[in-house]
């Protein structure tokens, strides 16, 4: 089911790469047109996931990435600079998923490793007490 979701992703973006080319090469209008069918699956994309967006999170952003997400609010592609962030963060994660499966699975391994320890140490303390 990942891979299926990967390779129309892949599609996706390889669609919409060859689209805004073809737009740069026709001209203004073209180009319009397309920026506004970007800012509608951008929207159609994270209107609906309004209600899972219940997470708050306070970064601190450097200039240029400000700068993008205000690029995004001032095209009307994103209503804030909140969905804008949500949005670009979202697509990064998207974008790296083998990263972060193989991050996920190391992650697994290491809450593994620290129950393990912890049974020790309180297998060791239980006997101990018990006077061994």
């Amino acid at each position: 089911m990942q891979e299926e979701e990967k390779s129309r992703r892949e599609r996706v973006i390889r669609e919409v790469s060859r689209t805004v080319a073809d737009a740069v090469v026709r001209g203004t209008d073209e180009a319009v047109f397309v920026a506004e069918n970007i800012k509608e699956t951008i929207k159609s994309k994270t209107s609906g996931d309004r209600t899972t967006r219940d997470n708050v999170v306070m970064v601190r952003v450097d200039k240029e990435s400000l700068d993008k997400m205000d690029e995004l609010v001032e095209a009307e592609i994103a209503g804030s600079r909140s969905e804008a962030a949500a949005y670009l963060i979202t697509e990064g994660i998207r974008s790296r998923e083998p990263l972060f499966d193989a991050i996920s699975a190391k992650v697994a391994e290491i809450r593994k490793a620290k129950e393990e320890l912890r049974q020790l140490v309180e297998s060791r303390e239980r006997g101990e007490a018990a006077g061994e």
